[in-house]
């Protein structure tokens, strides 16, 4: 705390010091960052040879995830979709593919409707295509009239993402329309697909070879060439070392809690609107009567003896006080048959809602009236046009699967065989009770809650963070905090997954604008390996808004580019290369008789029957696809050094496979599997080839 102390007590050098920063803060911005004069690249990134601006990069995100939960994600996903987007413009104009203004119409309003516009324009209700809508913004596009500025900068961007998607499915199907399967092709697959095979297999798992080998560096680095895919970084990397403190709360913050519990639950057993209560207390109010088993466990098996407007507890409930009011309890249907006719009513249209109402109560005087049929109604008038083809049938659903007035009628109010009129937040229904079943007759119960969390004061928060400011104060270097950690009982040192430069998500903590922030300071020009950030990072608890953690973060590793060192990777693969180096001692001096080899390593002789090439896991040996191979093989005793260990395989005969009936539908079968493969890898296949400069960490 001393440096703590120093500052409080030097507060006028705090002041200078501020101004100082507030006056280089504004020459830097009005020099451009670098402070050596104008911006000199405004670039995101390069794709494919074309540059990708801030400014476009940002508009983009600001009409497509206006309203994110986590902006590092939806900045990533929207990157994604840019590389995407360039390398299908640049290949498409290769190839003379085009989206045209009928064509974008169509997709946009017509009968080709895209997924795009699916995903945009459903109804999050009742999960209707929103046509009305639609058909709105088609007529003041063709009638020249003017959208909001807002809602113009969507449609350009979801028009952007509509192009992209119809030029990629017309590259696919061109490459679709390339894959042909030929006969003999046809005929090999079918061949080896349906012969089968048996032989008599020994295996020697690696942990019984007694062999005492030595792993180098030149072992591991052979091990690791063989599997380049899986070990080169095609950027770098770097690995942090950091200190993370959970801000918990003490024994006196629980009990303040418990206090203020105590107080809530006086209220809440006097108030007139127990669902504002709970709702302003942190709390639950649901217009749903649950089985006692429902119930949590505190409170299950007492239910039945609670009174009607009580309140009970407090319980601890996870990080919170709970308590309980029971509102009310009655025996409900378990399910209800219902039927509806719908009118629906945009919010906020009161003439329409008028409107809608004086059909429902014609509707009403007519089927109670016996006139006509009410699914003949339905089929006419209802605006549900998933129940409405079936003559308003909803079917059986249960209590909470419709809309809250409407669940209100269906197990409460209403009763089997009645018609009601209903209000929603989708419209007007006239609903139908066609049957209400009980599967008992045990009460249900209406219950809601409140809650206290029990979170650390401001106190203990603030006093953990200066602890935390001290320690990276007294302590700059990686080296020296990692020594004075392992003095101190509740902190330790963790390691960070490998960080690239526009990661967001580190091992151990939780994702959010801290993390990035981490992550975006271990790659800022000047941090070395063992330097310690100067700042204290502070993580938010998402719900409560309290700091739940405190983290100080150093560099201990740059990872350039290229193969890992052996030095790198041995932790990870030194048990794997030294099985393989132990199966190889022996494979040479192993005997071609099975039950000698056998009985040598205490194993057994296993006999696979009726194995084919398609198989990836076969019972007794594991994933072992040499073995299978080794299988159908002409000749006598193989040894092959194995995923789990060396095995000797003796085939016993091949069964082939029979004549090919029906050559025609093979190759149909072939070539739709390469076909699907073509949709989902031929994107990837163009990324791989194309340079792609990503510049996102300098701004984000």
């Amino acid at each position: 705390m001393a440096l703590i102390g120093q500052i409080r007590n030097n507060m006028w050098l705090v002041f200078i010091i501020i101004a100082l920063a507030t006056l280089s803060f504004i020459l830097m911005d009005a020099m451009g960052p670098g402070g050596g004069g104008p911006s000199v690249s405004n670039s995101i990134g390069k794709i494919a040879g074309q540059d990708v601006s801030n400014r476009e990069f940002e508009s983009a995100y600001s009409s497509l995830f206006a309203n994110a939960q986590d902006p590092n994600a939806s900045r990533a996903a929207l990157w994604n979709y840019f590389v995407e987007q360039k390398i299908v413009n640049s290949e498409s104009d290769k190839l003379g593919l085009s989206v045209g203004y009928d064509e974008l119409m169509d997709l946009q309003f017509g009968s080709n409707l895209s997924p795009i516009i699916y995903q945009n324009f459903r109804d999050p209700q009742t999960g209707q295509l929103m046509t009305g809508q639609l058909q709105q913004i088609r007529s003041q596009l063709e009638g020249g009239e003017a959208l909001s500025p807002q809602f113009a900068q969507f449609w350009g961007e979801q028009e952007k993402q509509i192009v992209k998607a119809q030029l990629q499915n017309k590259m696919t199907g061109l490459a679709q329309k390339a894959i042909y399967t030929p006969n003999w092709l046809a005929e090999a697959m079918y061949s080896e697909e349906n012969a089968t095979a048996s032989a008599a297999v020994v295996k020697i798992p690696f942990d019984v070879i007694t062999a005492d080998v030595e792993v180098s560096d030149s072992d591991i680095n052979s091990y690791i060439s063989n599997r380049k895919s899986d070990f080169e970084r095609t950027e770098e990397k770097r690995v942090l070392s950091y200190v993370k403190m959970d801000v918990l709360p003490t024994p006196g913050d629980t009990l303040n809690c418990r206090n203020e519990m105590n107080g809530v639950i006086g209220r809440f057993a006097t108030t007139d609107s127990d669902s504002l209560f709970a709702q302003a207390n942190n709390g639950i109010y649901t217009n749903y009567y649950a089985k006692a088993e429902e119930l949590d466990e505190f409170y299950a098996d007492k239910v039945g003896s609670f009174e009607v407007g009580k309140v009970y507890g407090p319980y601890v409930l996870g990080r919170s006080f709970q308590a309980v009011k029971l509102l009310d309890k009655q025996v409900l249907p378990d399910s209800v048959r219902a039927s509806h006719i719908l009118k629906r009513v945009t919010p906020g249209n009161a003439a329409q809602s008028d409107e809608a109402e004086s059909i429902i109560d014609s509707l009403m005087t007519v089927v109670k009236l016996g006139r006509t049929p009410f699914d003949t109604l339905a089929v006419k008038f209802s605006e549900d046009l998933g129940s409405g083809r079936d003559g308003g049938d909803l079917g059986y659903f249960a209590q909470g699967a419709m809309v809250g007035p409407f669940n209100q009628v269906a197990f409460i109010d209403g009763k089997e065989g009645n018609y009601y009129k209903v209000k929603t937040q989708i419209g007007w229904h006239l609903i139908y009770i066609g049957d209400q079943k009980f599967n008992t007759r045990e009460s249900k119960y209406k219950m809601a809650y409140v809650n206290v969390p029990i979170v650390p004061s401001k106190e203990t928060q603030d006093a953990l963070y200066n602890n935390m400011v001290d320690l990276v104060s007294e302590h700059p270097y990686l080296d020296d905090l990692t020594t004075a950690v392992a003095s101190i009982g509740n902190l330790e040192v963790q390691t960070s997954n490998e960080l690239g430069a526009n990661d967001y998500l580190i091992t151990g903590m939780a994702p959010g604008n801290e993390s990035r922030q981490i992550a975006k300071w271990a790659f800022t020009s000047g941090t070395s390996v063992n330097d310690v950030s100067p700042q204290v990072y502070q993580f938010q608890d998402p719900v409560l808004y309290y700091n739940n953690a405190y983290v100080v973060a150093g560099l201990s590793a740059i990872k350039k580019p290229g193969m890992p060192s052996a030095a790198e990777v041995r932790n990870q693969v030194e048990v794997a290369v030294r099985n393989q180096l132990k199966g190889k001692s022996i494979l040479g001096s192993l005997s071609d008789n099975l039950g000698s080899v056998a009985s040598q390593y205490g194993a057994k002789v296993d006999t696979l029957r009726n194995i084919n090439m398609l198989n990836t896991f076969v019972p007794a040996i594991g994933n072992e696809p040499e073995v299978v191979g080794a299988a159908f093989a002409s000749g006598g005793v193989q040894k092959i050094l194995g995923n789990s260990g060396v095995f000797v395989v003796q085939p016993l005969g091949k069964q082939q496979a029979g004549d090919v009936t029906n050559v025609a539908f093979i190759k149909n079968t072939v070539a739709q599997g390469v076909k699907g493969r073509a949709a989902t890898e031929l994107l990837q296949a163009l990324k791989d080839k194309v340079e792609i400069t990503d510049n996102r960490s300098t701004f984000y």
